[in-house]
């Protein structure tokens, strides 16, 4: 039996093609991609009984809204203000247009950035304001003619905005930094920024949060080579404050279905934030000059606290696979960690249950732990370590250890 791959926007769950080429894009792209409509491309696995098993790490599927559904849209070349299917503005025109219960198609292409693009106009819960690449076409948001003396982004400051199924590349600072509250990041991939990929700030007053920087979920992302790494000044800091995903403050922000991977820094960092959540992600290959490596993070500074880490994959990081990096009552439940230069490192009040470590290091700290490999009898073995595999890290059938770990039932 096989696990479940995906392709999201032209990557599977291991990576995307060009990954580490670090090419600058050909700024005649067409951002035509059929293929951006995620689909599944395995047989599946279930359980002995026939019926499906518990959600896999990484990207699922995002299907397209229909088009019938739009109100507003742009394109590469877009201009005027009407903004409609058979005559498009410009995607600032559109953005300033929008208002809650909008949903804005992006027609296929590259979208040159020459300055930051915010976000500012919020939606409502009953009617979010959605920006979305039109069904069957891949929108590229792109920051390539721009320098790190040019501090763009897409800045996300309003609240009940979803970003969809769009591409965010070399943007000189983060590639999307939120401040907003209770905002929808879903199916986006994200590459090759400055900073870290995606970052949710809203600043670490006033306590407790919940104003700014809060209830913000990034679901099904595939977010790679961001990196600052030749870079020597505070803010780069050589590789040193490039994540994939940073969850730099704020509270009960969330982390679903992802794939981060060679990134400078860490992978996914929930530094000083509260009760943030990242569960069936896949975190691989950070850590480049002077970044930490660490696949996730789970905490940092006061008052970074309840950060909970669930069926998630962390591997060949350069440092730890999770570690709760000071936050307290940190949970790590069902996770599986191989390949980095430790599996775990808790501290006295954390959680660990039920997870997996293929490294011969497996855990650091005085926390509570129950259930794990290194914890039980028998030798731990997988069915495969080849990243390609569909049965990649997953525990030999019959060796004691397939009720835990991020695969477990």
């Amino acid at each position: 039996m096989r696990w479940t791959v995906w392709l999201v926007a032209g990557c599977t769950v291991y990576g995307c093609g060009d990954s580490h080429e670090g090419a600058r894009p050909d700024a005649t792209d067409q951002g035509a991609d059929a293929s951006h409509d995620a689909i599944a491309v395995s047989d599946g696995r279930s359980g002995a009984d026939g019926a499906p098993e518990a959600p896999r790490p990484g990207p699922r599927p995002v299907s397209s809204t229909p088009v019938a559904q739009g109100s507003l849209f742009a394109a590469p070349d877009g201009s005027g203000s009407a903004c409609a299917e058979a005559a498009p503005c410009d995607l600032w025109e559109a953005a300033d247009q929008a208002s809650a219960g909008e949903v804005v198609f992006l027609r296929g292409g590259v979208y040159p950035f020459n300055s930051t693009l915010d976000l500012d106009t919020s939606g409502t819960a009953d009617a979010p304001i959605t920006f979305e690449s039109y069904p069957g076409e891949l929108a590229i948001l792109d920051g390539s003619a721009l320098d790190i003396s040019d501090p763009a982004y897409l800045g996300v400051p309003g609240a009940f905005i979803r970003l969809r199924r769009f591409e965010v590349r070399y943007m000189p600072w983060q590639g999307v930094y939120i401040s907003g509250t209770d905002n929808l990041l879903e199916g986006l991939h994200v590459h090759h920024s400055g900073l870290s990929g995606i970052q949710i700030h809203g600043g670490y007053e006033p306590l407790p949060y919940g104003a700014a920087g809060s209830r913000n979920t990034i679901r099904d992302c595939t977010i790679h080579d961001n990196s600052g790494a030749g870079v020597f000044d505070d803010e780069f800091a050589n590789g040193g404050n490039s994540d994939g995903v940073s969850i730099s403050s704020g509270e009960a922000n969330r982390v679903e279905h992802c794939l981060v991977y060679a990134n400078s820094d860490d992978g996914i960092d929930t530094w000083r934030s509260t009760n943030s959540y990242v569960g069936y992600s896949i975190s691989h290959s950070n850590g480049i000059a002077d970044g930490n490596g660490t696949g996730i993070k789970a905490g940092g500074a006061s008052p970074s606290s309840g950060t909970t880490v669930e069926r998630c994959l962390s591997y060949s990081n350069t440092h730890v696979g999770l570690d709760h990096n000071s936050g307290l009552l940190v949970e790590f439940d069902h996770n599986t960690t191989w390949d980095n230069e430790r599996g775990y490192y808790g501290g006295n009040d954390t959680s660990i249950s039920a997870s997996i470590a293929g490294e011969g290091a497996a855990d650091f700290g005085a926390g509570l732990e129950t259930m794990n490999s290194w914890q039980r009898p028998g030798t731990l073995s997988f069915v495969s370590v080849d990243p390609t595999s569909p049965e990649f890290l997953g525990p030999t059938p019959g060796g004691g250890f397939e009720d835990i770990g991020a695969f477990a039932p």
